[in-house]
């Protein structure tokens, strides 16, 4: 019987020890799966912390992509505006040396003056001037105040340059013969492309004395 129970005690403590060993084995297995887990885990953020990078560096480089593109084009609406006014210029400065070559010193028949003058002090040579196309043929000239600081002459059809060319000459002729108007640069434009639709025959002048 001795035996026999020493016998029982032996087995009982070689369970033990094997469910023991088992259990080890058995842990460190899931430790080491578990480590081989988090470090795939670990690379796959990684992966996907560059991919996010990469992401956020792409919408940098558009943008300044864009910039780049947007200094370039804003260069080049100034270099075309620039070139565009300084073509204007030119344009203004021939026809105002024709202005001595006009055909005709008679007012062209269904012409229409507008003279808008700046300041009340320029009414008076307004009207005058007014006086002085009428008695050169001029059937209808009107004069108006408006605020503004130009002076230049308008006309806004192809065939009415004329009319305005000969406008500058008599107003040139006009300060001549006053002793109290100093003489004054004035522009002539074109704007037959922006109003195609305006009245022909009309001629704006807006000046100040």
């Amino acid at each position: 019987m001795e035996a026999l129970a020493k016998s029982d005690q032996y087995i009982q403590k070689k369970y033990i020890v094997m469910a023991f060993i088992t259990g080890l084995l058995i842990g460190f297995g899931a430790a080491v799966l578990i480590m081989n887990i988090m470090g795939v885990n670990q690379k796959k953020l990684s992966d996907v912390n560059v991919v996010l990078q990469k992401t956020d560096e792409t919408p940098k480089d558009v943008q300044q992509g864009h910039s780049a593109n947007s200094v370039t084009a804003a260069k080049t609406d100034a270099d075309n505006t620039e070139a565009a006014e300084s073509n204007a210029f030119t344009v203004s400065q021939t026809k105002e040396t024709a202005v001595g070559n006009v055909k005709h010193e008679t007012a062209p028949v269904g012409a229409k003056v507008y003279i808008h003058y700046a300041r009340e002090k320029d009414k008076k040579i307004a009207e005058d001037f007014s006086v002085f196309l009428k008695c050169k043929g001029y059937a209808s000239v009107e004069t108006e105040k408006i605020r503004h600081w130009k002076r230049d002459i308008r006309y806004f059809h192809d065939e009415d340059e004329e009319s305005a060319l000969l406008l500058k000459k008599h107003l040139d002729d006009f300060i001549v013969s006053s002793a109290t108007i100093a003489k004054f640069t004035l522009h002539i434009k074109n704007l037959s492309t922006r109003y195609p639709h305006a009245q022909k025959g009309a001629i704006e002048m807006w000046v100040f004395f």
